[in-house]
Formats: C-alpha cells, structure tokens, sequence
C-alpha cells in the first residue's frame, strides 16, 4: 500500500506483512485433471500441481499474475476480495483455473465466505501477496536501479520477513508451505480499476503499470 502522494506509509508496510502471513500460490486438482499433467517425482502434497508444473500451458508465477489481474481489474461494486459473503466469486471467471480471492483481513474483510466452484475446474488459492509498482515521485528506483531491480527487492524484504504460515486444504494441513513461493521472473503489465483507488491503492492509475508479485 501506498499513501496518496505516493509515499509508503507505515500502516501500509504493516497491511502487506499481516497479508503475507496467511499468503500461498497453489494450484488445486482433481485427481483426473492431476492425471494429464506427466509426474515430476514426489509431491509432498498430492492434491496440487507439482511446484514446477504449468498447468494448461502457464507456471505459476504466471497464473499468480492472471490472478492479481483478476483482483485488481474488478470494479469495487463487484469486486470479489471486497466481498464479506462469496456472492462475488465468480465475477470474471474465465477459462480451467478457478480464483479464490484472500481473506485480507481489517480493514477489507475477515470473516467467512462461501463459494460454489463448478465441476471440472482447477483451483488457484490467493490468500495474499506483496504487488508491486511504481509510484511516482517517491517510490521510485534509485537512479542506474531497474524498475524490475527496485519492485522484486521491495516486495522480496517484506515476504522475508515471514517465519509462520499454515494452509490446509480440506482440512488437511499442506506440506512444506514456503516452498510454494513464486516470484514474478519479469515486469509484467497490471491494469488496475479506478474504482479501487480509494479502498485498495491510491497508486492505481486504471493504466497498464509495470508489476511485480512475490508471494
């Protein structure tokens, strides 16, 4: 998060740690759809795709960016992280990979929500990241710094800064959780709507910006 002139706010440093906490990229199968991707050698967690699959042709990193794409083109009205009961869950739904927006916690939401996922579909669990992109005139790079350089080492001081995070699926806990960390290997273009400039970013431009997501 950013205050509106552009400056990185301590409230906001501290939203991206609490977010981060509960944070894991994870793509979910049925064991049918498992079965069409070739076994890359022991899965500590059978119920996911392998670490280093590209399930329907993307990595993870890849589908972590569609996701927070997803988030952050959603008009406010609509939007399924603002949501406190699930009736927004498949707003924008598109293709075989079926988002869960996080739980982001005060002041967005906490609480509980439920959702009705269609037969057939693979889940990706968005529980939370650090987004990342300029905002003119403070938070920008030093000068010889690249703008992927200044993004991917901010975002990466503050996800280091997690030590404890639990996720189950099913109520059945997953194993080896960090390792699930994915990290975007370039920028890549986020459009934001402007209708979430007051609740979520005032850095939103409802331009393409260049981004970063670690999480």
């Amino acid at each position: 998060m950013r205050t509106r002139k552009g400056e990185r706010s301590k409230s906001g440093y501290l939203s991206c740690v609490v977010l981060a906490i509960i944070w894991s990229a994870a793509t979910a199968s049925t064991t049918a759809e498992a079965e069409q991707f070739p076994d890359h050698g022991f899965n500590p967690n059978p119920v996911l795709f392998q670490k280093d699959a590209r399930p329907y042709g993307k990595d993870m990193a890849t589908w972590a960016e569609s996701a927070t794409q997803w988030i952050w083109g959603t008009p406010f009205e609509e939007s399924p992280l603002f949501d406190p009961t699930g009736a927004n869950c498949d707003v924008n739904q598109q293709g075989p990979v079926w988002y869960i927006a996080r739980i982001a916690g005060p002041p967005v939401f906490s609480g509980t929500r439920t959702c009705t996922i269609p037969h057939q579909k693979a889940i990706f669990l968005y529980i939370g990241a650090v987004v990342d992109y300029a905002c003119p005139p403070n938070f920008v790079p030093a000068p010889g710094q690249s703008l992927y350089d200044f993004l991917a080492a901010d975002a990466k001081f503050f996800m280091d800064t997690v030590d404890s995070l639990e996720v189950s699926l099913d109520g059945q806990p997953l194993n080896d959780v960090f390792s699930y960390r994915f990290v975007s290997p370039d920028l890549f273009l986020l459009t934001g709507d402007l209708s979430l400039q007051e609740p979520l970013d005032a850095c939103i431009t409802g331009q393409p910006q260049p981004t970063v997501v670690d999480g």
